[in-house]
């Protein structure tokens, strides 16, 4: 995350949208999934068998299954991330090719997830119409994200990838492994933020990641802190619930101001760290002391 002159970084309403639409959209995908009792298996990037989420935290947390997972999906994350900065580098019209299509594959099956969710709360007869309807989403969210311009619009589309996704993979993704991806993920952003393949990254280059990025103001927010936003008060919901969710999502909010005021004194700053170590401090510390 971060911004082209941080004397001019201007913090309004605008600048709270992706982040805001984020954790609303999240919200409706958990409520509605627990509400049709649908349960998603174990995600294919976590494949290690943990300890049940009921273990013993120091019989958990020293089996190896949590760490390993949190290792696969780290690595694929870096991976993934050197490869997109490499063809953009390079190949730019590709890399943009490449997102569209992506992002059309994500928006159709959240759309799907959620014309399903629906079908079993409301009326079995809307899912019938799925197809045309999930195609039709996906192509709207796909031209509002990658083609057309426009800050409200673009954090839309955004909003409702990252939403979805996080969401999912934080309802199906184990208890444990969820812990330590927590405080993993937020290494891994330190270090590429000021260490690594993102320390270079500059406004100017949001055009080229279109659709990894969005704009808003004179600030920039990749679309894996939203995602990262979602999965992890997907999580608590799904572990801990409402309660502990309403306070993860203000603990969201708190860090991501700090976050923007910080922003003000520095150029760049990775956007994981602070709202997800408040979050997760938040719901631990809650639950200590008055259970889930």
């Amino acid at each position: 995350m971060g911004e082209e002159d941080a004397r001019r970084l201007r913090i309004t309403p605008k600048t709270y949208l992706p982040v805001a639409l984020s954790i609303i959209m999240t919200w409706i995908c958990v409520l509605l999934t627990g509400r049709a009792g649908i349960v998603f298996p174990k995600p294919i990037i976590t494949p290690v068998e943990e300890p049940s989420p009921t273990a013993p935290p120091a019989q958990a947390l020293s089996n190896p299954a949590p760490y390993l997972n949190t290792l696969i999906v780290i690595g694929l994350i870096a991976i993934s991330s050197i490869i997109i900065l490499y063809i953009a580098s390079r190949k730019p019209r590709i890399l943009r090719i490449l997102v569209a299509c992506l992002a059309w594959l994500v928006s159709f099956s959240i759309t799907t997830l959620h014309l399903l969710n629906l079908s079993l709360t409301l009326n079995p007869w809307i899912f019938n119409l799925w197809i045309p309807l999930a195609s039709a989403t996906a192509t709207i969210i796909t031209y509002l994200l990658i083609f057309r311009e426009g800050e409200i619009s673009m954090s839309f589309a955004a909003s409702y990838i990252a939403s979805g996704a996080g969401g999912v993979i934080g309802m199906s993704i184990p208890y444990w492994t969820f812990l330590i991806l927590v405080a993993a993920i937020s290494i891994y952003d330190i270090l590429a933020v000021y260490k690594g393949h993102l320390s270079h990254l500059t406004k100017q280059d949001a055009s080229i990641l279109k659709g990894l990025a969005v704009e808003v103001g004179d600030l920039v927010i990749g679309l894996g802190d939203l995602f990262f936003y979602s999965l992890t008060i997907s999580a608590i919901i799904w572990n801990y619930g409402i309660i502990h969710g309403i306070i993860a999502s203000t603990m969201i909010l708190i860090g991501y101001t700090t976050i923007l005021f910080t922003l003000r004194r520095a150029k760049h700053l990775p956007g994981l760290p602070i709202p997800l170590t408040l979050a997760l401090t938040a719901t631990l510390l809650t639950s200590l002391l008055f259970g889930k």
